[in-house]
């Protein structure tokens, strides 16, 4: 987060080591009081004009959800919103928090495995015969990438296959539903209680052998 009274020369600081898309925004008359959020991309665009940092004009004003919420609601209201950030607040109105959409699908879908599962996520991926990858959706993306060599967004905000997919098609996925990836092809095998658990990813070469035989 960024004090609203922040030099220019700390707000540039920050956005030089920065991963992250957006900031929260603190001050007022306790200085951890969050106001709202800048967007990083607004501040670049301001620099790039040569004007002064200036946080106030470009606070934007998030979702505010009660602790209580449920997750299904909460994921409602950002589809209705078009946004992807939130304030959390107690039945006192203070701030106790911060949550984004992709924590809100990532949850639903079951971005943790369930204590059952005896398969450790970040292991469980099969070389299929075909060249095809299937893996669980709750493997991270860093353990995928060993094996598969997707591009990534460094300041993206999903840290699972089952987080990438929700991020591209903005819903939690159906059984069957594809997202496109750099000629890749991740296609939604199995889901189970709103949780992803399997998904293949078909390679380029693959997919154009699939659509030339289909035709």
């Amino acid at each position: 987060h960024i004090d609203l009274s922040a030099p220019e020369e700390e707000i540039r600081a920050l956005l030089d080591k920065n991963q992250h898309t957006r900031l929260v925004v603190t001050g007022g008359d306790d200085d951890e009081d969050m106001l709202g959020v800048v967007h990083v991309i607004d501040l670049l665009q301001q620099s790039l004009r040569h004007e002064p940092l200036n946080l106030q004009v470009l606070i934007r004003q998030p979702l505010v959800f009660p602790e209580t919420l449920p997750l299904l609601p909460a994921l409602e209201q950002f589809r209705r919103a078009r946004t992807h950030f939130a304030f959390v607040v107690d039945e006192f109105g203070s701030v106790e928090g911060i949550v984004t959409l992709s924590d809100v699908m990532e949850t639903i879908a079951g971005n943790l495995p369930n204590e059952a599962e005896e398969i450790d996520a970040r292991h469980d991926i099969h070389k299929n015969g075909d060249g095809s990858w299937t893996v669980n959706g709750h493997m991270p993306l860093e353990d995928l990438v060993q094996s598969v060599p997707l591009p990534l967004d460094e300041k993206r905000e999903y840290h699972t296959v089952a987080g990438l997919l929700m991020e591209y098609l903005q819903h939690v996925p159906q059984e069957g539903e594809e997202v496109k990836l750099d000629g890749y092809v991740l296609r939604t095998l199995q889901v189970d209680s709103h949780r992803v658990q399997k998904v293949l990813i078909v390679p380029p070469a693959q997919y154009e052998d699939e659509l030339d035989y289909e035709v």
